[in-house]
């Protein structure tokens, strides 16, 4: 099967792992977690929340009694721990390695914290924490990468080992050189 289409087959989906992560938190900073703190954790409806924490406890991820307390299980709990871990690293990398802005590397790091291997997140550990290093031949690498200003130095894409077919650069970074059209009536 294509990868693509696998998307969905995912341990749990983007609002699964936040509902997690809420309930994590809450058991953090109160000790306990219920379904109004997660509602106004999350700013959503408490009749969402207990519709969620069904599906939750249906994959075996929380237990929840009517008008009790959530706790996680310890596959909830790994869970949860293992995405946070997740948007924790890639917030970094992109803040401090690619030097991203706060707001885009949080953004994008909640995108896609859930989505990730565990074997990749590892690898992403070790080469960020080289590149967070205070070694001479790390620093001038970044230095070099933070003066670059495309792939190719010569936009000669027969010549870049990257670029194939077209211009990466001109694919991915169009967005950034065009003005965003607004919602406002046209």
């Amino acid at each position: 099967m294509e990868v693509w289409k696998r998307y969905h087959e995912k341990e749990l989906s983007h609002s699964m792992a936040h509902y997690l992560q809420a309930v994590a938190g809450l058991k953090k900073d109160k000790g306990y977690a219920r379904v109004g703190d997660i509602a106004d954790r999350l700013g959503v409806s408490k009749s969402g929340v207990t519709s969620m924490l069904r599906s939750l406890a249906a994959r075996g991820l929380v237990d929840h009694e009517r008008y009790g307390c959530v706790e996680l299980t310890a596959s909830g709990r790994e869970v949860a721990a293992r995405t946070e871990s997740n948007r924790q690293l890639l917030t970094v990398f992109f803040r401090d390695v690619l030097g991203v802005t706060d707001d885009t590397a949080s953004e994008d790091a909640c995108m896609i914290e859930h989505l990730v291997s565990p074997e990749a997140m590892t690898r992403l550990l070790r080469l960020t924490a080289i590149l967070n290093s205070c070694d001479t031949d790390v620093v001038s690498v970044l230095e070099r990468f933070r003066r670059s200003r495309r792939v190719c130095p010569h936009h000669d894409v027969e010549s870049c080992d990257i670029c194939v077919e077209h211009c990466l650069v001109d694919t991915i970074a169009r967005d950034l050189v065009r003005p965003r059209k607004t919602g406002a009536a046209r």
